[in-house]
């Protein structure tokens, strides 16, 4: 996420973040918008995990061109305009294969992994690209079908014509390439981002009020995570109750036991029933 003039750019990863967290938003929102710093984390499993991202993505690329397919890669093209104009140039030239292409629709930007071409017309001429994007889990996730459906849309701005389908290629052995149906996800995709847009169009700390950082699966790998632990700490917040789960807490704040000091004095047993959940 950046500033360009007076509008916010936001990425594929933006709105897979958004997704899993929406102070973890507010958050980046404040940092394009200079009034916060992001905090420097330096995690050597995280480096680990980046290198064996990139190797998984060299490996299949060069797979490809085992394959004898023509292959073109911007992957060292750091300015934003360039990589866009030379992406669409090779989009035009109907190359085989690009990796780390830029597309741009409106206020979005991406980079996606690899882009393929496949026989169907579109305004590039009798062929189009369809988009691949590498990962090390062999599971695909929900964060991972917002980036690919964005990249899709994007790209169908780019060629003018919707591709059919994107891929998740992952380290499995027996079926390393998932493939999706653009159209099966696209009216998730576009609930998401629409409610994104609609968040970032608000101040940063309405944003940061409004959505708690309640610990999610995303904490592991945030470079937030440090601060916002400090936070729930400050709070005496719910969450740091060993075990407990979201249903659980809001079960408990609707009752006005917001805190572990409040937790620390409620009656046993429970003079309540619960809505949901077990006493």
């Amino acid at each position: 996420m950046r500033t360009l003039g007076n509008e916010l750019v936001l990425s594929a990863t933006d709105l897979s973040n958004f997704l899993s967290c929406p102070h973890l938003t507010a958050l980046e929102m404040a940092v394009a918008l200079s009034k916060r710093r992001r905090p420097h984390w330096d995690d050597p499993l995280l480096e680990i995990l980046f290198e064996r991202g990139l190797a998984h993505e060299r490996a299949y690329v060069a797979s490809l061109q085992a394959e004898g397919r023509r292959i073109v890669t911007f992957a060292d093209v750091k300015d934003r305009d360039a990589a866009v104009a030379q992406t669409l140039d090779a989009m035009r030239s109907g190359v085989d294969v690009i990796v780390q292409g830029a597309l741009r629709d409106g206020r979005w930007y991406g980079r996606p992994d690899v882009l393929q071409r496949v026989p169907k017309p579109s305004g590039l001429g009798a062929w189009s690209y369809e988009v691949s994007d590498t990962k090390l889990a062999r599971e695909t996730r929900a964060g991972t079908i917002l980036q690919l459906g964005l990249y899709s849309e994007m790209l169908a701005t780019a060629q003018g014509g919707r591709p059919d389908h994107f891929y998740v290629v992952t380290p499995d052995p027996d079926v390393p390439v998932n493939k999706y149906r653009v159209d099966d996800y696209a009216a998730y995709f576009r609930l998401v981002r629409a409610q994104m847009e609609a968040t970032v169009a608000q101040d940063d700390e309405a944003v940061a009020a409004a959505n708690y950082p309640e610990p999610v699966e995303h904490c592991d790998v945030c470079v937030w995570s440090s601060e916002c632990n400090k936070k729930r700490h400050v709070d005496d917040h719910l969450s740091l109750v060993a075990g407990i789960s979201r249903l659980q807490r809001r079960e408990l704040e609707s009752r006005d036991v917001a805190t572990l000091a409040q937790l620390a004095k409620l009656p046993l047993p429970l003079a309540f029933k619960p809505k949901r959940g077990a006493a």
